[in-house]
């Protein structure tokens, strides 16, 4: 299998996911009031392009991003399952005939289908997947771009919160619902447990502990060097760091901005060989 497809799909696959949240998060925020939704407008504004995407833009954009990974699959020919594959062709029609039709007008049931298509094919992948090197390159694809756009999206919550204080509560609320968090359960924690905290799902830290499993069974194949490896074991090193007492307050968007560095550096070191035999047998998901 072909550990570059892997990850290509995969990417192209959290990207996906990734504009579902938002656009699912943006439209549960209309209901919050005026505060909340028009957090997400300050976001568009401060993020960089394509994290915020424009009303009426998101669901397209994200059935963009499912076809971009069933267009890889179909590219890289048996690198993956075929029914993997299959599932991939089958989420991106479904998604481009729900962005396009009557259906876009409920941006949040648009977002509901598409994370719907896309965790189908995870779970596909993952019971299919013998785990060799294609499977941890898809994990790689997977929690690389995780981590650095939920960073960028708190980076640009700390921004505006710095620049507009009165809308502090808002923008954080609003992170809050693109990581699936009730933001009363989280309080003032949001920065903390979004950046900082492995055991969030969503997390920063969690994903970057996967992008260093991943790096490091790459590297012991032979699938990928160990620079990578070494960067990411660092950034989760500093993320363990990040969220002691007073450190974060007064030096967010710092301390996000140098995580953010981090992960570019490691997706701009990152050159994937070869796959190599699987390592075990596949399970379920």
């Amino acid at each position: 299998m072909s550990t570059v497809t892997a990850y290509e799909v995969a990417m192209a696959l959290e990207r996906a996911d990734a504009s579902a949240r938002v656009l699912g998060a943006r439209a549960l925020a209309a209901r919050h009031g005026p505060g909340p939704a028009a957090a997400f407008s300050a976001l568009a504004i401060a993020g960089p392009e394509g994290l915020v995407p424009p009303v009426g833009t998101g669901g397209a954009l994200a059935a963009r991003h499912l076809e971009q990974a069933a267009l890889a699959a179909a590219a890289g020919g048996d690198a993956l399952p075929s029914d993997v594959s299959e599932a991939l062709a089958h989420a991106a029609t479904a998604a481009r005939a729900q962005a396009g039709g009557a259906n876009a007008l409920d941006p949040r049931g648009a977002a509901i289908a598409v994370r719907r298509e896309v965790a189908a094919v995870r779970g596909l992948a993952a019971d299919a997947m013998p785990r060799d090197d294609a499977w941890h390159a898809m994990r790689l694809g997977t929690y690389l771009p995780r981590a650095g756009w939920m960073g960028a999206l708190l980076l640009s919550c700390a921004e505006v919160a710095r620049a507009e204080p009165d809308t502090s509560g808002s923008v954080w609320h609003a992170a809050a619902l693109v990581a699936g968090a009730d933001p009363g359960d989280m309080g003032d924690a949001v920065l903390c447990t979004l950046l900082a905290d492995g055991d969030h799902p969503v997390s920063v830290a969690h994903a970057i502990d996967q992008v260093t499993g991943a790096l490091f069974a790459l590297a012991r194949s032979g699938g990928a060097d160990g620079g990578p490896l070494a960067l990411a074991r660092a950034t989760g090193a500093r993320l363990s760091t990040a969220c002691a007492p007073g450190a974060v307050a007064p030096a967010g968007p710092e301390v996000i901005a140098e995580v953010l560095d981090a992960i570019g550096a490691i997706a701009g070191s990152t050159r994937l060989g070869a796959a190599t035999a699987p390592t075990r047998e596949p399970v379920a998901a």
